[in-house]
């Protein structure tokens, strides 16, 4: 016997295929993230590389497990996919996002990236930052954007890095303890040195 329940009308049926909207939450966070870490001209990579290391991905996979980020950076891939304006059929499958989220994970390992950073990029590449993309999502053209991303942080990086080598250097050379070479013996007599810890 066949019941009334498991028929829908056609409506119904056209209802159950329309398009995902991101959710509210995504779009607070995404919203929030931008605000913080974006400017008129694009990421804010010194707010982006200001967040502490045990705050980015490396350590979050440490704290809350490999599996659990994995799911979180998949949520965050398929919001950026939905938003792209293209078929389903040109999109990311199920298995291709969990791959993708996976190279995700080795990224962020590699430059020590953190969620905001994940987050800010996808947002800049649906609006066209890195390009449109024209008649496909793919695996291949969601890393080559992110690699871009990476590049300009990583410029950013050693432009910081050399600035404040910089002004190190404008410091001169620092005082040296004794003015010539001592015993170490004296050094510890004279109160200049913090002996080590007796180990027992």
């Amino acid at each position: 016997m066949i019941s009334d329940n498991n028929i829908i009308s056609l409506e119904q049926a056209k209802k159950s295929r329309q398009r995902f909207t991101r959710s509210l939450e995504y779009e607070l966070i995404a919203s929030l993230a931008l605000q913080q870490y974006s400017t008129a001209n694009g990421a804010n990579f010194e707010a982006l590389l200001s967040i502490p290391l045990s705050e980015r991905i490396p350590s979050l996979i440490s704290e809350y497990g490999l599996k659990r980020m994995h799911r979180l950076i998949k949520l965050v891939l398929i919001e950026f996919c939905y938003s792209i304006t293209l078929p389903k059929s040109k999109k990311l499958t199920e298995t291709k996002t969990s791959v993708v989220a996976c190279d995700l994970i080795l990224v962020a390992d590699e430059d020590q990236l953190s969620m905001e950073d994940l987050i800010v990029f996808f947002e800049l590449a649906r609006n066209g930052r890195y390009g449109k993309f024209k008649s496909l999502l793919t695996h291949y053209t969601i890393m080559e954007k992110l690699e871009q991303f990476r590049q300009e942080r990583y410029e950013t990086y050693v432009c910081i890095k050399e600035q404040k080598e910089a002004e190190v250097r404008l410091l001169g050379p620092t005082e040296r303890i004794s003015p010539e070479p001592t015993p170490i013996k004296k050094l510890f007599e004279d109160g200049k040195v913090i002996p080590f810890k007796k180990i027992s």
